[in-house]
């Protein structure tokens, strides 16, 4: 899909509810040592509305627009949720965008799959809970 094909909002808003998906699985499951949070399933049905703090749901949605705003002609060929899944990784774990199954697409450079991925960082996020069924965030 083309830059001027891309239906921008659109794509901003389920970019931003792919990367909070993502982020409610990697924050809810529990690590190596047990602990943990939520089963996700319990918690999958979760959206950016569900975000508690309005100035905490709007910081959520800005780092998500100035992110793709900042990288639209690399992101114009990636699906919208693949992408926001990729960028909460490259925030958090390191694998993200260098690591995902279009790594074997020659259309998408390692270049650019490195730039998406150590520019994700640039917003940072602290710890992310649950809590009476609305998502909190130390930003």
């Amino acid at each position: 899909m083309g830059l001027n094909e891309v239906h921008w909002p659109t794509y901003i808003e389920e970019f931003a509810q792919a990367a909070l998906s993502e982020a409610l699985w990697w924050e809810s499951n529990p690590d190596d040592e047990g602990v943990g949070g939520n089963e996700h399933e319990a918690i999958e049905h979760l959206t950016v509305r569900d975000i508690a703090s309005p100035t905490a749901r709007e910081r959520w949605m800005q780092m998500c627009r100035e992110f793709v705003e900042m990288h639209k002609e690399h992101l114009a060929d990636i699906p919208s949720d693949q992408a926001g899944h990729m960028y909460w990784q490259s925030k958090r774990d390191g694998r993200g965008f260098p690591d995902r199954d279009f790594k074997h697409d020659k259309s998408i450079p390692k270049s650019v799959r490195n730039l998406l991925h150590t520019t994700a960082g640039r917003w940072p996020v602290g710890y992310l809970w649950i809590r009476d069924e609305k998502i909190h965030f130390d930003l």
